[in-house]
């Protein structure tokens, strides 16, 4: 039972840890009013502040994954413009560029000073999880305001991802807690042979009795139902388990396969190889969910065979 509970709860962590979580920080862009008091070079310095904070934040031990400037380029569709670029968009690049967070910095005026805000979406879900805004008169004032809020900014897609693999592992003990009662029934036979033991006569016909079946009727009926449980439960646990392995299998080979196109992508520019490696990596990026989503089922068949 114990070894049965350990490899569900071992899926489930596999199925939301084994894969690498891709992070990109996209080039910071200016409005009208504000480019010509940030040029571009001071743009891509910020970038690389904030790009040098998330790596702190979301480490490669934890597998976070964050995509270079090259990377990006060369995965991003053809004739792109990310200044006009908010919201919904910025998520749905995120997913063309097979990102599972995407975020970026954009620099505008008001009231006579610069300001800074950025924004950070989970791209599966096309969420806004976090973001920040700052002003000050120079660009030096706009780095302070990176180095001190960009922690908490990426903090949060720590945490929901963790928060993602915390409720798919109290599904499954869920799952297996509410199949513990069921295990309990056959206490109610015990308190059957136990009830005539109230006159010296039953005892007397226990005694005569002993090594036989009490209620010879239910017994095997009681019997026969628990070996059909038996076997239903390892039906359930055994095709759940074969789906489970499957879909991790999917997922990884989605996984590796958009990997390789986003890293084919950065030493290919011409644009039939660029539009090649996008599509490799959008199908890839399919290929992985459909895997995951066959994996979390595999795992839902296994913790159904608990209630057998």
């Amino acid at each position: 039972m114990k070894l049965r509970f350990f490899v569900l709860l071992l899926l489930a962590v596999f199925s939301t840890n084994v894969f690498a979580t891709y992070v990109a920080v996209l080039e910071t862009v200016a409005d009208e009013k504000a480019k010509d008091s940030v040029s571009l070079s001071d743009r891509r310095y910020l970038t690389n502040v904030l790009r040098e904070q998330a790596v702190k934040e979301l480490p490669a031990s934890q597998n976070y994954t964050i995509m270079t400037r090259d990377n990006i380029n060369a995965m991003l569709p053809p004739g792109m413009i990310l200044e006009e670029c908010e919201g919904s968009c910025l998520a749905e690049t995120g997913r063309n560029i097979s990102a599972d967070y995407i975020c970026q910095a954009r620099v505008g005026r008001f009231a006579g000073m610069l300001t800074m805000t950025a924004e950070l979406y989970e791209t599966a879900g096309n969420k806004l999880i976090a973001s920040f805004n700052g002003r000050g008169v120079d660009v030096n004032e706009l780095l302070s305001i990176i180095e001190q809020k960009s922690p908490d900014f990426f903090r949060a897609a720590r945490e929901m991802t963790a928060s993602t693999a915390a409720e798919t592992e109290n599904a499954q003990i869920v799952s297996a807690d509410t199949a513990k009662p069921v295990a309990e029934e056959p206490v109610a036979a015990e308190k059957v042979e136990a009830a005539p033991a109230e006159t010296p006569a039953a005892e007397k016909t226990a005694a005569e009795t002993k090594g036989k079946p009490v209620a010879g009727e239910n017994v095997p009926a009681n019997v026969e139902a628990q070996e059909k449980s038996r076997v239903a439960h390892w039906v359930f646990f055994s095709v759940g388990g074969v789906v489970a392995v499957t879909g991790g299998v999917l997922a990884y080979l989605g996984n590796k396969k958009a990997k390789d196109a986003a890293e084919k992508g950065e030493n290919n520019w011409r644009h039939t190889d660029l539009e090649g490696n996008r599509d490799k990596a959008e199908s890839g990026q399919t290929l992985r969910g459909i895997g995951l989503v066959v994996l979390a089922a595999g795992v839902v068949g296994m913790g159904i065979s608990f209630a057998f």
